[in-house]
């Protein structure tokens, strides 16, 4: 089989993935939109400043997610030349953190830095993985906040080193994430609404837009854990540079 028949495959392929996120992401982008048009009603009513603050909050993690689906597709068509740079893990994550913070807040969970030492910095393009946490960490949030839980959940940014390199993501206590259940989810999304109906109630996106990000850069989410929790998580070649990346 010669080269230019198994480019028009990869290039049919990745045609056919993009059109299954582009219909998960309008699933996903439903609720959102409900709930602005619903918030605008009340606050129209009734002069509550709090959800015009509410309101913001949603249509901004909304256009970031759009933005980030935006960044994988574009990554995408350039994989092949992408330059990946050394990159520091810790503030990533914390960037993200930062990121989620307030609407973390909102769904009231909270977002915890997590790494074991110092870490040399990682092969990886920096927005894109930034993109590829907050789309993973818009997901967790949602499915921390519609659970039922004595104290406020936690969600986990964490780093920790492994045989193969560093793996960085997010974990939680969440009892529906299994290998199965993410491995079903992969092959479902954009096909019908809810791919990871034991982890969230809507398309779960965010997951399926972090791993589009994660591949340009020769990575995958995959099932992960962390001390006790549950988790999603890719694994990142270290470099050998010992100078910080900030």
């Amino acid at each position: 089989m010669n080269s230019d028949v198994l480019r028009r495959r990869g290039q049919n392929h990745q045609v056919g993935t993009n059109e299954r996120l582009l219909q998960a992401l309008a699933e996903q982008i439903k609720l959102p939109l409900l709930q602005i048009a619903r918030r605008a009603e009340l606050a129209r009513l009734s002069s509550d400043t709090s959800l015009v603050e509410s309101i913001e909050l949603t249509a901004d993690s909304a256009l970031r997610l759009i933005d980030n689906y935006l960044l994988s597709t574009k990554l995408a068509r350039v994989q092949n030349s992408l330059q990946l740079e050394p990159v520091s893990i810790a503030a990533v994550l914390n960037e993200t953190a930062h990121e989620l913070s307030k609407l973390a807040a909102q769904y009231e969970c909270e977002l915890e830095l997590h790494l074991s030492g110092r870490y040399m910095p990682i092969m990886a393009h920096r927005a894109g993985l930034e993109a590829a946490l907050t789309s993973l960490g818009y997901v967790f949030i949602e499915a921390q906040s519609i659970r039922s839980h004595k104290h406020r959940p936690v969600i986990k940014l964490a780093a920790h080193r492994s045989k193969y390199g560093i793996v960085a993501g997010m974990f939680a206590d969440l009892e529906g994430l299994s290998r199965d259940m993410y491995q079903r989810g992969r092959g479902l999304y954009g096909h019908t609404p809810q791919p990871l109906t034991q982890l969230v109630s809507t398309s779960g996106v965010g997951v399926f837009v972090a791993d589009s990000l994660l591949k340009t850069m020769s990575t995958r989410l995959r099932l992960a854990h962390h001390q006790k929790l549950s988790g999603l998580a890719a694994t990142f070649t270290p470099t050998n540079q010992l100078s910080l990346v900030q």
